[in-house]
């Protein structure tokens, strides 16, 4: 816990003083008439009043800061705080009757001032309490709002590795079937088709590896990875996968890298496409958003990482924006709109 404001010169400063007052102004409540406070008060009284409230004040603090230091009593809270208001009652009983016991006999050279004592031993009881109870309630605010600044940063921290996960993702699926396509073409001695392949994929691998490290790139950056994924991916569907770009701008639309990529990804894990099947996608420019459309040809059961991959998509969006990932169909066709990356000077 913090207690900083324990230590605050102002709050030290303040605190006994406004106190003082209040507690002043009651008692002469107590033992005047309202119409006799002004014809009663005493500045010597006040002054003496906030001498008190001061001397109270700094021994609570005092005991506070002790007792928080106890390792015995961190591990039971019931007994931690029992020890504090007792001890905090022996202080203000103790303090009290001593001070103003020699307040009573040795200034004013009064004897008798039970009823006078009872009184302010009453009233500071209860300002002991009040100011513990303020003690308890910083302490648990605190508490909680440290709480809630942890969850706030493992957050923050969870997002990012997400978000670096997600660009630097090299998707082993998609690597082991290339390697099995560039088995297979040796196997069939088209070698020269064997190189090609491999230099697309060098090519492929070697831009994403060269946007690990930017939040984000733009569109055009985007789609020099994505038409080699497409030549990689078309040597097992026969051409049969196709892209159409219609963004005129793509120089001045930002993106995360991947995010185009893996969009393509996931609707391959959700559609059919194969040898025999086509699956067409259009790209297109629509104000704040991507618009991905395209023929619905859906698998009766889509690839199990496709929901996690989707989720990590939207997941990765929110680092940047606050707008959605959206998946829509229209009639036969679907729709999905990924919102760009606004870049603020």
């Amino acid at each position: 816990m913090k207690t900083n404001y324990l230590n605050n010169n102002i709050y030290r400063l303040i605190t006994p003083p406004c106190v003082a007052i209040l507690v002043y102004l009651l008692m002469l409540l107590i033992f005047d008439r309202l119409a006799e406070i002004s014809n009663n008060f005493s500045p010597e009284e006040l002054i003496f009043l906030m001498a008190v409230t001061a001397i109270l004040f700094e021994s609570y603090r005092f005991w506070l800061l002790k007792t928080d230091r106890l390792r015995l009593l961190k591990r039971n809270k019931l007994i931690k705080f029992s020890v504090i208001y007792a001890g905090s009652f022996l202080i203000t009983v103790g303090l009290v009757y001593v001070l103003f016991a020699t307040y009573f006999r040795f200034v004013i050279g009064i004897n008798e001032f039970s009823s006078e004592l009872i009184a302010f031993l009453i009233i500071f009881i209860l300002v002991g309490i009040l100011f513990h109870l303020f003690y308890l309630s910083i302490r648990f605010l605190d508490r909680q709002n440290s709480l809630l600044l942890e969850k706030e940063e493992l957050n923050r921290k969870s997002i990012e590795f997400e978000l670096e996960v997600f660009k630097n993702k090299l998707n082993p699926d998609f690597l082991y079937e290339s390697l099995e396509s560039v088995i297979s073409l040796i196997r069939k001695d088209e070698v020269e088709g064997a190189e090609e392949y491999i230099d697309h994929l060098a090519l492929f691998y070697r831009r994403i590896l060269g946007n690990r490290y930017l939040e984000v790139i733009t569109l055009e950056e985007e789609k020099l990875k994505i038409d080699e994924y497409i030549k990689l991916r078309n040597y097992n569907y026969s051409d049969n996968l196709i892209v159409n770009w219609t963004l005129d701008e793509i120089k001045n639309v930002h993106v995360v890298p991947n995010m185009i990529l893996q969009t393509i990804q996931l609707i391959e894990y959700s559609q059919q496409v194969d040898l025999n099947t086509k699956l067409e996608i259009s790209i297109e420019d629509s104000d704040e958003t991507i618009l991905f459309r395209f023929l619905s040809s859906e698998r009766l059961i889509p690839l199990p990482k496709f929901e996690k991959l989707k989720e990590s998509i939207q997941k990765t969006l929110t680092f940047y924006t606050d707008s959605q990932f959206e998946w829509q169909r229209v009639n036969n066709r679907i729709q999905i709109s990924i919102p760009k990356i606004n870049i603020e000077d």
